[in-house]
């Protein structure tokens, strides 16, 4: 039997610190797909267990997660022949309460341990909302870019369909696809792309890219939803660890408002650190009404998980079980971040506005997760 020992498992020291402002960075979406760059059906990953197994299974009202449940299956789940009376239950059945969407999921899927059980990081994200201009003020100079004319994108399975889902952008240079213009050299210079709008501060521009998605206010209280378009081709970097290693941040004692704080008052210097981040994003208008993750449905706050893909199919619905008993609850994996790596690894999605990111800022604790998959179909996860 597999249990999760909340009582021996300490939180991490610096829960608040980089739960949202280092986790997610930029959504890069593959072309939505059910098929994992691994086989992720070895005994060695997905472990049988059952439903009495899953701490706060009977507890959670799962008919809250109906409605990613039902994104999934419109997005992938509906074209794999495991899935197909699952999905059709989903749409089609009338449930009245959560007890009947629960008998449902127990009489069609098994749950597995991921990788035996052990415990991974889970932090949180959000979407932010920053005010913005759509023109270039002395208050508001801080571009926010389209994909650049000059960027090229290469995906590999274009090449093959047994290559991994990976795309990479870069510059074509004396005949090879090379890294484009880092951070600093496109503050500097400047890049050939549409700037969809300007923000005041380099900071809230650095967020808005970490987080991969956002919601731009302007002055007449227009509102405009960006989400992300492709990346410079550069490797991410925290930009937390840099700042607890130069003690600029002390342990357990920071949280968004002060980093966000300290980049803005010490202009300089905030420059510097962020520009050790080399990764740049660039944005496209999103004209859905919500933030949309790399599987390209729109997240459902507290019920959208960023993974690693590698390992976890997007479209999969997963029972999260970490130390805050009121996490635990049946989510979907819909999205995927550049920091989320590992075979035990999320991103918990709360939502839009300040109230997510309070809820998000303090996300930041072990957990493991469990995957559902048909029931008497272990490699359904490929049919």
């Amino acid at each position: 039997m597999i249990s999760f020992q909340k009582a021996v498992l300490p939180f991490l020291t610096i829960s608040a610190l980089f739960a949202v402002f280092f986790a997610k960075e930029g959504t890069e979406p593959p072309e939505p797909s059910f098929e994992p760059v691994v086989e992720t059906t070895d005994d060695a990953l997905f472990s049988p267990v059952s439903f009495n197994d899953l701490t706060g299974w009977r507890d959670d009202d799962v008919l809250q997660a109906l409605p990613a449940m039902k994104k999934s299956c419109e997005a992938v789940l509906h074209k794999k022949r495991a899935y197909k009376k699952i999905c059709s239950g989903l749409k089609n059945k009338n449930f009245s309460n959560a007890d009947e969407l629960r008998a449902f999921l127990e009489k069609t899927m098994t749950p597995y341990a991921v990788n035996g059980g052990k415990e991974g990081v889970f932090t949180g994200y959000y979407e932010p909302e920053i005010p913005a201009s759509s023109v270039r003020t002395k208050k508001f100079s801080v571009p926010l870019y389209e994909m650049p004319d000059d960027l090229v994108s290469f995906s590999v399975k274009d090449f093959s369909k047994d290559r991994p889902n990976e795309s990479f952008f870069g510059k074509v240079s004396n005949g090879k696809l090379k890294p484009y213009f880092n951070r600093a050299q496109i503050e500097k210079n400047g890049v050939p792309a549409k700037v969809i709008a300007y923000v005041e501060h380099k900071a809230d521009a650095f967020i808005l890219q970490i987080q991969g998605s956002g919601v731009l206010i302007f002055p007449d209280n227009k509102r405009i939803r960006v989400g992300y378009a492709a990346n410079n081709g550069h490797v991410f970097t925290g930009i937390g660890k840099i700042m607890l290693k130069k003690k600029l941040l002390k342990k357990g004692k920071a949280d968004m408002n002060s980093i966000r704080r300290f980049l803005i008052d010490n202009p300089e210097l905030g420059d510097t650190l962020m520009r050790e981040n080399k990764r740049y994003i660039f944005f496209k208008i999103n004209k859905n009404l919500g933030a949309t993750g790399a599987l390209g449905v729109v997240l459902t706050p507290e019920r959208s998980l960023a993974v690693d893909p590698k390992y976890i199919p997007l479209g999969s619905f997963l029972w999260l079980q970490t130390e805050r008993p009121e996490m635990d609850r049946l989510v979907c994996a819909q999205d995927t971040g550049a920091a989320i790596k590992g075979k035990v690894r999320g991103d918990f999605f709360f939502g839009t506005g300040h109230k997510a990111f309070e809820q998000a800022a303090v996300m930041k604790t072990q957990g493991i997760y469990f995957i559902l998959l048909p029931k008497s179909d272990k490699k359904g996860i490929n049919r």
